[in-house]
């Protein structure tokens, strides 16, 4: 008998990967359309189950991969628990946000001065919170209920019951923008979170200290606010004049946290600057010539 050869399978390298392939109990996520938007823009990127302690998840973006907390929990083990499984939802919601906004967070802080890298975090999680927080509720509409649900006893449960309050005042409205402006600057009403922004902001500059330059724009344009809060339907921002009033107002950055604040003012202090000793320059040309072959880093 003649074997027989099976016809291989040709691979559609034009085929766009699934971003889902590894979660199929949340592919009903893309029945959002916001959420089915923002992962058409991330071609490429890769969401995987981890264990991240008590993070939600992590973004890489030049690896381009999500890492989403599943506790080294098995698909089997994860669908038992109705609660665990909307609570990957939820944080998945956030991280395609915040994987999608990565990178005109990290442009808008290059062009940026250092001392406001703080506000442009917050401004970025503020955004985060008001997207996911859509998404859910645009999910309402496919039997989603349960989801919706999990998010008003979340932690930003605060930041749904405002969106869905004003979008339910503004119903005749053409979008929801009113009702994300409001879900955005909500965010900011529970200290706690604004805290736990600047200490992760800040941790992560003391790291990179040494490369850290007193470079960039010493104030935040109205452009730069539009940026980070982009609606990836309607393509424009959804702050309206709210953004304006950001950029226009230094009070939005200050950092009330009185251990944040003196870990802002250290990092400030020793940006760009040189030590010898007891003596420091933020000329490092001048402190070469000052003290040759005693030169070191602060």
């Amino acid at each position: 008998m003649m074997a027989r050869f099976r016809i291989p399978k040709m691979i559609d390298c034009a085929a766009k990967n699934d971003l889902l392939a590894s979660f199929p109990y949340l592919q009903d996520l893309k029945k959002s359309e916001t959420f089915a938007g923002l992962i058409a823009d991330l071609d490429g990127w890769r969401v995987v189950g981890t264990d991240l302690d008590d993070r939600p998840y992590t973004i890489n973006v030049p690896h381009q991969i999500i890492r989403l907390n599943t506790r080294g929990l098995n698909t089997t083990s994860i669908l038992r628990s109705q609660y665990f499984r909307n609570t990957l939802a939820f944080n998945l919601l956030c991280a395609v946000r915040a994987a999608w906004a990565a990178k005109p967070e990290q442009l808008t802080r290059r062009m940026h001065r250092p001392d406001l890298w703080p506000l442009i975090a917050r401004l970025s999680r503020a955004d985060t919170a008001a997207m996911a927080v859509r998404m859910g509720f645009e999910l309402l509409d496919d039997d989603r209920d349960q989801l919706w649900r999990h998010i008003l006893g979340d932690a930003l449960g605060d930041i749904a019951q405002e969106y869905a309050r004003i979008l339910e005042a503004n119903f005749s409205a053409k979008d929801d923008h009113a009702a994300l402006s409001a879900a955005f600057l909500a965010w900011f009403d529970r200290p706690e979170r604004v805290h736990a922004s600047d200490a992760e902001t800040l941790a992560s500059m003391d790291q990179g200290l040494p490369s850290l330059l007193w470079n960039g724009r010493g104030k935040l344009s109205e452009g730069a606010v539009r940026c980070i809060s982009v609606d990836p339907i309607s393509g424009s921002s959804y702050l309206g004049v709210h953004a304006g009033e950001i950029a226009g107002d230094p009070a939005w950055g200050d950092i009330a946290d009185p251990i944040n604040r003196a870990h802002f003012m250290q990092i400030m202090e020793d940006i760009g600057t040189t030590r010898v000793g007891s003596v420091a320059t933020r000329d490092e040309n001048l402190a070469r010539r000052l003290f040759p072959g005693l030169l070191e880093r602060a």
